[in-house]
């Protein structure tokens, strides 16, 4: 008896089918025609579930079938015909992207009228601080000034870096400035940025950043786990910038 192919359950999903239709399928191509209890016994499957496979396998067009006197007999088709899905699927998308194309401006337009809309966005992990370092950079680089403030803190300052190492190579390269103000020892100039030292003896267990329009949070958890915050919000932003200018010009 030939090896029966497996089709990953993911694959499956992308072409819009079930593990149990596949199962249906590869039995009725074994029996060549058969009735419904005959396919049913074939996949070690009840009726009710075999027949709801049938029905999208039908759908698909990978199953027909004829009816006779007392029973309906089904024919599976070419196995060619499942490469077909996938093709159909790939237009699919393509036809969603140019929808989409269309519709996502006018829904940031939308967006773009509310005067006021602060919104907080949670993210855990190394990955996540690397998403608001990415965000940090994509927001300030859009910005005349090109600049961006922090609060550098001793504590958690390795941990931030190692999220992303490339950081401060690709700040530089996209010509954004930085102050910082470090609280606690260490830390050092790059190129394109200015550092000042609040302290050098206290640790804070919170980076801050402050960029056009945002502040983002930076902690670690009980674990040494990193996770942080994006305040997107004018107001927050335009105070938390006018106390750390004070505060850069007394120190």
């Amino acid at each position: 008896m030939p090896r029966i192919p497996k089709l990953p359950s993911k694959v499956l999903d992308l072409i819009g089918l079930k593990e149990k239709d596949m199962k249906v399928y590869t039995s009725i191509l074994q029996l060549g025609t058969a009735p419904l209890r005959k396919i049913a016994d074939e996949a070690s499957l009840n009726r009710g579930t075999t027949y709801e496979a049938l029905k999208r396998l039908m759908e698909h067009g990978l199953v027909s079938y004829v009816d006779a006197k007392s029973h309906r007999y089904f024919t599976a088709e070419d196995p060619q015909k499942i490469t077909g899905l996938a093709t159909r699927r790939e237009v699919a998308l393509q036809d969603a992207r140019s929808t989409l194309k269309e519709v996502v401006p006018e829904l940031q337009a939308l967006l773009g009228r509310s005067k006021h809309r602060p919104s907080v966005r949670y993210y855990e992990g190394e990955g996540g601080v690397r998403e608001i370092l990415e965000d940090v950079l994509k927001t300030t680089e859009a910005t005349r000034d090109k600049r961006f403030r922090i609060y550098s803190s001793e504590g958690i300052r390795d941990l931030i870096a190692k999220a992303w190492p490339g950081f401060i190579k690709k700040r530089i390269r996209k010509r954004v400035t930085v102050r910082t103000i470090s609280i606690g020892k260490g830390g050092q100039t790059h190129g394109l940025d200015e550092r000042k030292w609040l302290s050098q003896d206290d640790k804070a267990p919170t980076y801050i950043f402050i960029y056009p329009g945002k502040t983002a949070y930076v902690s670690i958890d009980e674990r040494r786990e990193l996770f942080g915050v994006i305040i997107d919000d004018e107001a927050v932003a335009a105070t938390q910038e006018m106390i750390f200018d004070a505060m850069w010009k007394f120190i």
